[in-house]
Parts: structure tokens; sequence; C-alpha cells
């Protein structure tokens, strides 16, 4: 089911850095008119259910929407099965431990493809979350998972081979980082309202208009390697780097997307509320 969202809403990927950490974050969120947090487990998943549960009371009494990122140590297209087999372990874990905290989405870098095609890298993957799919199911969670757009040409997670992994599997929604298919190659670089208006009109196509009420976006400047493809570093908004937030922020206001807009700049939570305060402007 997707969110039920007025209009896009935004917040940081963690605890704000200015703020509270754990359940009282979500009041201080609350207070900057932030109203979504990316909760971050991308080391390993070690928040407590007791913990988990206490973050669900005051998200919901703060009207947060919750989403969690689940650990960089997932390769579901590994070539050795013994690393498939963990990875969907810590990747049905952050589910199980999101649902507790009430979050509705899952955000994970799917892996690499290694000696293997692209073709191959993408029927391993398929298979590997139709199995976490189903597992989900047994264990009754209703949480989407979210494979990241990837900034890496090493990585698997274009852009196009998430749409079609969501064509393949309607379960699956995608994150759209908007700064790794920036940075991914020189060819994909944002330079504009064009290039945002025809990334947004193919993700709306493949995913299908209900699919994008509640999308989770993720956004920063960054700086790309010296070797064009990968990130060096975050920077924040207005930094010089690319990709800019304005003309997306424009065409979220016009097209009437309800976004989940996650913050993951240096400056987490100020540049959260910079990005609604540009979105807002754009709303009037």
């Amino acid at each position: 089911m997707p969110l039920e969202l007025k209009q896009s809403i935004f917040g940081p990927a963690g605890f704000p850095l200015e703020g509270p950490s754990g359940p009282k974050a979500m009041n201080f969120l609350a207070s900057k008119g932030l109203f979504a947090m990316e909760y971050q487990a991308v080391r390993s998943v070690r928040v407590s259910k007791k913990v988990a549960k206490e973050l669900k009371v005051a998200a919901e009494e703060n009207g947060i929407t919750l989403s969690i990122h689940g650990p960089y140590a997932i390769n579901l297209s590994s070539e050795q099965k013994s690393k498939i087999r963990a990875s969907k372990s810590r990747l049905l874990k952050a589910a199980t431990v999101g649902s507790l905290m009430g979050a509705f989405h899952v955000t994970f870098h799917p892996g690499y493809y290694g000696r293997r095609t692209k073709e191959e890298t993408f029927e391993i993957q398929l298979t590997s979350l139709k199995d976490v799919l189903e597992k989900l199911d047994q264990k009754g969670l209703k949480i989407e998972l979210g494979p990241e757009t990837t900034g890496k040409d090493s990585q698997f997670g274009s852009l196009d081979e998430l749409l079609e992994l969501s064509s393949k599997l309607p379960e699956i929604t995608i994150t759209v980082d908007f700064a790794h298919i920036h940075i991914r190659e020189e060819k994909s670089r944002i330079k504009g309202e064009d290039d945002y208006r025809k990334l947004l009109d193919k993700i709306e196509k493949n995913l299908g208009k209900e699919k994008m009420d509640g999308l989770l976006v993720h956004f920063t400047e960054v700086e790309p390697t010296s070797k064009g493809s990968g990130e060096k570093k975050h920077h924040p908004l207005g930094s010089g780097y690319g990709p800019d937030f304005k003309p997306l922020a424009k065409i979220i206001a016009e097209n009437g997307y309800k976004f989940v807009i996650i913050s993951e700049s240096p400056i987490l939570e100020k540049d959260s509320v910079k990005m609604k305060e540009i979105y807002s402007n754009f709303l009037k």
C-alpha cells in the first residue's frame, strides 16, 4: 500500500546532528517541520526490539515516517553462495527490525557484478530477492524492499536494472538516489531540469503512478572520484557540485509528487530544512 501523504516530506539519513538521538529525536525533527527519517543500520542491525518499539511510538506521536537503511555488507549476487545466504539474512533482519519500528521501506545496496555478466547478475539478484520476499510473506511482514540506485559502474543497481527488477517483482519498490545516478558514469550526469524530467518520466512509466506516492528519494550534492565513476565525498547544498536540487524541487511541486526525501548531506537536518524550503517555495 502506498503512503498516504498530502505532499512531499523531508528528513535526514540518521538521527539529527544537532539534536537528540533515539525516540526523542522524533519530537526534535517535527519541531523543525521534518516528518521523515531513515534509520541507519548500515554497519549492522543492532537496535533492540525495545528501542525499535519505542521509536515506533515516538514516530507515530510526532507524525514521522520512518524508513531503514540495511547493512552495506549485502551482496545478493556474490560469487560465493555463503555470502548470498548471509546477505539475505542481513536484509531480512533489517526488514524485521524495520517493521518493529514502523518503517515502511528498507533501503539497501543490492550488490556487485564481480566476474559475472550484467545479465547473469540480474538473474541471480532476481532469484535472491524472490527468496527474501517469500520469507517476508511467511513472517507476515508488510514492508517495502527498496534496492537503491548505485553510484559505481562495478555495482549492480543502475536505474534501468532496478526498474526491470521491479517489473519482474511488483512487490519491489526502488530507492532513487539522484547523487548516485549523477556520478555512476559521465553520460548520466544530471545537468538540469530536462534531465530530471526524463528520469522521473522513466520512473513513473515503469513503476506506475501509484508507486510514485511515497517513492523514497536520497539527495545530496556529490563530488565524483577522479576516475569519473563513484563518489569521493558528499557536500552540502550550494557546494557547486551536482546535482542541483532546485530543478528537481520544481518538478516535484509542479507534478504533485509525494516523495519521501532523505538528506544525505554532511549537514543532514539543516539541508533537509533547506530542501523543504526550496520545495515549498515552488508550491506557492
